[in-house]
């Protein structure tokens, strides 16, 4: 809405010409907050400041001859006119005002449902402040103190702060604070202390000292007045921490950012000239104001948990701590599973855990370790996730430890575990579970893979071994692998085939995947809650994953007594893959199902293929399709009761110490990296394919590992001999004259070689 279609609704509003509109500022009375409107400049700052109240302001206007400026006169005799002066009777146009230039999209999920708190977005960069103001008995805002001076209001723009004669502060440093901003909105040289400007050459005097009745820092005179030339080069008075308290939000997303490019966006926004030694002290000095903020955070950790075993009787919370050099008590790790999530697990989700970990992007240091599983519509399913400050054996073992208790694993029978190639949880695993399959994540081994061995065939051989549903036929594609390159063989040899190739999956899990996607997916849906400090990141998981239960309890409800959409999906593939195949009868229920060049065996009574493929998946295979189409039976009879959606209310359920310190800064080697390290197979981007990981082959002695720059048979490069000039000699002619005080001078005679005549005459 424009300020002209603004306009146009208050007069259809109020039925009648408006001369001009006002406007009073939040929490401010009417004799000091009231502006106009009437520009849109005017407008969009009318539009802020609505903004940051809810969408609720105080709107006057002149109608009918009454001009506004009468009623400051009786502002202390009526109440009535700090409210609107619009009639309540008409709602709806209240709301269609309110409304205005704010719209959300109300279907996409946003990680940002803790900002309106103000513990949890103390940290954040999109936090703000609230203001402390009380309510009467009618809902009304009234001032807490009941003298007719104003209380500087913090969360007020920057520009628009200004002294006010009798207005009270916290203290001198926000006297400070706010004279700095007033005065680099004007342009005034403003000095300490008894505040003058241009060194006492202008009219401006400011005079604030403590108040004798209250804890207030009270301006007691004021010359508002300026008489002298605007200059914009403030010296001393723009200091670093006035710089780092204006740039605290941005220093804290992006720790990293470079002091020349913080200069660059001072001068962008105030237009004042900074030094970089400035700007080096401010990033510091909002730094330190962190690390304060996080010693409180921290100690909330205790409080955080207890709520969490009250509030959600049978979860699980474990808070452990560590004792620094210093003697202290610091943070070590943090454990949560609650017991809706690890019932739903329980009772429908498929027997194989995916387990990652990802790092903390914000003030908090640290790692996330978390366990993610597929729910029965192929969706991811969180069970629990921690917090510890790095990912190595111990910490892996301490979080396996928890997770055994809380889904009852014992020794790993009958359940699957997927991850990366981190040792420390390779190792953990095999001592805390040593009966469960362990899965290795196929994409990570081949991306190793093509460092080591380039080449698009070993792409296409590796997936074919992977996605392999027998024996034979991974043999098979072994072999060309070895044919090609034996090294290449033995690596994979190596990784164990059993944890990353379907032909040596144990059966009846109904999961026949070969990556860890679904972990990676969630390390991506949460990655704006993991710049966020520790609490508040726990929080947006925890409201996520409710909100995420109540959206999936709804939809669950209008799919009916069927399958699942994805698994319908995946059975309309395979229906259309029968019509390759022949179907021959062998008894009741038993079939031999040819191709063109195979032949398998079907048991419709027991649900198994000679491929394995319905062993694995539970939702069937090309072959079986083929022969339940055969029999003319429906098809989605024969799937796994784990995809029906009668389990599916079940999966999704409705669901004194002493404080921990932040983390020790754990150092490592080397010149700290601020990119992330890209894997070969990324697209980095340019107009050349990248050379990152290949070998690179000499084109000397044509050997691998070096090039003709470093190649020891390298002939040696010739000597850059100067040619020699031709000989010169002097002939003194006074040689026999005999020596005298001058100096003599020469004749120089070039010698040529004499040339002799060969031919006869």
């Amino acid at each position: 809405m424009t300020y002209f279609e603004f306009v146009t609704f208050c007069e259809r509003f109020m039925h009648e010409d408006c001369k001009k509109f006002y406007y009073c500022e939040p929490y401010m009375s009417l004799m000091e907050g009231l502006n106009p409107i009437s520009d849109d400049v005017e407008y969009s700052a009318f539009i802020f400041d609505a903004y940051g109240t809810d969408g609720i302001i105080s709107v006057y206007m002149d109608h009918i001859g009454v001009g506004v400026d009468g009623w400051l006169d009786d502002e202390d005799n009526d109440d009535d006119e700090h409210e609107s002066c619009i009639d309540g009777e008409n709602e709806d146009n209240i709301d269609e005002l309110r409304n205005v230039a704010f719209e959300f999209n109300e279907d996409v999920v946003h990680m940002n449902r803790t900002s309106n708190d103000p513990f949890l977005s103390k940290l954040c960069v999109d936090d703000e402040d609230a203001n402390n103001i009380a309510d009467d008995d009618n809902g009304r805002e009234v001032e807490v103190n009941i003298q007719t001076h104003s209380i500087f209001n913090e969360l007020l723009h920057w520009k628009k702060q200004k002294p006010i004669l009798g207005m009270r502060f916290k203290g001198p440093g926000q006297v400070k604070s706010m004279l700095c901003n007033y005065a680099v909105v004007n342009g005034y040289q403003m000095t300490r202390l008894l505040v003058r400007c241009s060194k006492g050459a202008c009219t401006f005097r400011l005079w604030a000292s403590w108040m004798s009745d209250e804890e207030s820092f009270q301006i007691k005179s004021l010359k508002a007045d300026h008489n002298c030339a605007r200059n914009f080069k403030f010296g001393s008075l723009v200091t670093y921490a006035w710089i780092g308290s204006h740039y605290t939000k941005e220093i804290v997303e992006s720790q990293k950012i470079s002091v020349r490019k913080l200069r660059l966006k001072v001068m962008a926004k105030f237009g004042i000239q900074v030094s970089m030694g400035q700007c080096r002290r401010a990033k510091k000095y909002a730094l330190k104001l962190v690390e304060g903020n996080l010693v409180e955070h921290y100690g909330k950790l205790w409080s955080y948990g207890h709520e969490i075993l009250r509030t959600n009787h049978g979860s699980t919370v474990k808070l452990d701590m560590e004792d620094g050099p210093d003697g202290k008590q610091y943070f070590s790790k943090f454990y949560c599973c609650f017991q809706g999530v690890k019932q739903g697990w329980i009772e429908g989700c498929r027997r194989v855990i995916g387990l990652d970990g990802c790092f903390l992007k914000g003030v908090c240091k640290g790692e996330l370790l978390c366990a993610i599983r597929r729910d029965a519509n192929d969706k991811i399913y969180p069970i629990t996730w921690a917090v510890v400050n790095v990912e190595n054996k111990q910490n892996w073992k301490w979080f396996l430890e928890l997770l055994i208790d809380d889904l009852h694993l014992n020794l790993g029978n009958g359940f699957s575990l997927m991850s990366d190639q981190h040792k420390g949880l390779i190792e953990a695993v095999k001592e805390l579970l040593p009966y469960v399959q362990h899965r290795q994540c196929a994409r990570h081994i081949c991306q190793n893979l093509q460092k080591r061995f380039t080449g698009a065939i070993y792409h296409t051989l590796f997936w074919r071994a992977s996605k392999a549903t027998t024996e034979h036929a991974f043999k098979v594609v072994m072999k060309e692998i070895e044919t090609l390159n034996p090294d290449a063989h033995q690596y994979l040899m190596d990784k164990d085939p059993k944890t990353w190739s379907r032909a040596f999956f144990q059966t009846g899990r109904c999961c026949d995947v070969v990556e860890n996607g679904f972990s990676e997916s969630f390390n991506a849906i949460i990655v704006d809650a993991r710049k966020k400090p520790m609490i508040t990141m726990l929080e947006e998981i925890r409201l996520y994953m409710m909100d995420r239960i109540y959206n999936m309890k709804l939809k669950g409800q209008q799919w009916g007594n069927h399958i699942f959409p994805e698994i319908r999906d995946k059975v309309n593939l395979l229906k259309k893959a029968q019509r390759h195949y022949q179907v021959l009868p062998s008894g009741l229920n038993q079939f031999e199902v040819r191709g063109a060049i195979d032949a398998y065996e079907v048991d419709l009574e027991r649900k198994t293929c000679s491929c394995r493929l319905w062993q694995l998946n539970g939702y069937g295979c090309a072959h079986s399709v083929a022969s339940i189409s055969f029999l003319n039976r429906d098809v989605e009879a024969y799937v796994d009761n784990m995809f029906s959606t009668t389990i599916f209310s079940d999966m999704w359920p409705e669901t004194n110490y002493t404080p921990p310190l932040p983390l020790i800064n754990r150092r490592i080697p080397g010149r700290p990296t601020t990119k992330r390290m890209k894997s070969t197979t990324e697209n980095i981007g340019t107009h050349r394919v990248s050379k990152d990981g290949k070998k690179t082959r000499c084109s000397i002695c044509k050997e691998i590992g070096h090039n003709k720059a470093t190649c020891p048979r390298r002939r040696p490069q010739k000597l850059n001999v100067k040619k020699q000039k031709k000989q010169k000699v002097c002939v003194n002619q006074n040689a026999e004259q005999g020596s005298t005080s001058e100096p003599q001078q020469h004749e120089e005679v070039e010698m040529t070689p004499i040339k002799m005549d060969t031919t006869q005459k």
